[in-house]
């Protein structure tokens, strides 16, 4: 890949919905640092230099090269930002640079079943292994909208554990990627598959399943009168709310989330009654949030927002 091809690449990624504690401008910071010393190594990416390595460790980025980056990508403010902050902006750092997937990943990778004993994979490949994050959007689950909230501005304890999941809702199974952060650093440590029967989610991933992938029952499944909020396009900070009927439902929302979805398991708690499903664009800025509710035994989709 040129130069240029991934600064635009970089560019309409850093545009997702979700809000990350560290201002968009410092991973712009990091990455294409990362990148940029690969494409100076001779473009192969398959050696790490020893400086590199120090680079990594001290999780810090020159100034010099820090300006650099900023004329290259039209910022004016200058930023010395820590890799292993917020979960998030590891992560986004992580999915984007080959050099810190080999510093970060546990060698040999751990892979844990359900039904059969664990297993170490010696030739495990994280850049093949995370393409379901290379679509349009990603997809978080939260208990509550608090708990969505709150996360915007979260940083987990020292040692704290984070779990990838790859959510599979064509044949109902859950793949757990396992972070852990010790003595400051994350490090993608363990891989842990279960069946949705297995997962706390299980029952809603259940339902939704069948959501998305059955027009007639979606239909079924919707609140009626149903509660939406709708950005103004002409206040960009505002919203109109209001109720539809539920046969309008493909008016305001013609797709929902299918396929393979993902989810970030930080300190969500699930009670069984709600679900907030999260879908944040991944070129577009766009997010949609999805409010389902069990009553009497039965989940229904009671909000939608835009």
């Amino acid at each position: 890949m040129k130069n240029e091809d991934f600064f635009v690449l970089l560019h309409n990624f850093m545009s997702l919905g979700c809000r990350m504690s560290i201002k968009c401008k410092v991973i712009w910071c990091i990455v294409p640092l990362v990148v940029a010393t690969l494409f100076s190594c001779g473009g192969n990416g398959n050696e790490t230099s020893q400086e590199e390595t120090d680079l990594l460790a001290s999780d810090t980025i020159p100034v010099d090269t820090l300006t650099q980056v900023d004329e290259e990508l039209g910022l004016t403010e200058e930023s010395n930002p820590a890799i292993d902050g917020v979960f998030n902006d590891f992560l986004f750092a992580y999915l984007h640079s080959r050099t810190l997937r080999q510093e970060r990943t546990a060698n040999p990778i751990r892979l844990e079943h359900s039904e059969r004993p664990a297993e170490l994979l010696d030739d495990f490949n994280p850049e093949f292994e995370f393409t379901f994050l290379n679509g349009e959007y990603y997809t978080t689950l939260y208990g509550n909208a608090s708990q969505m909230q709150a996360e915007n501005d979260e940083e987990l304890d020292e040692d704290s554990i984070v779990s990838l999941q790859r959510i599979n809702l064509n044949d109902k199974t859950i793949r757990n990627y396992i972070f852990h952060r010790e003595k400051g650093h994350w490090q993608f440590a363990a891989i842990r598959e279960a069946a949705f029967d297995n997962d706390d989610l299980g029952e809603f991933l259940n339902f939704y399943a069948r959501f998305c992938s059955d027009s007639i029952f979606q239909s079924q499944s919707i609140a009626d009168p149903l509660q939406v909020s709708i950005q103004d396009t002409d206040e960009e900070e505002e919203s109109i709310n209001g109720i539809i009927d539920a046969d309008q439902w493909q008016t305001f929302c013609s797709e929902v989330p299918s396929g393979i979805i993902s989810n970030i398991r930080k300190n969500q708690n699930y009670n069984g009654h709600k679900i907030v499903l999260r879908k944040s664009g991944l070129s577009d800025g766009m997010q949609e949030i999805f409010t389902f509710s069990k009553e009497r035994g039965n989940w229904h989709l009671i909000k939608y927002e835009n």
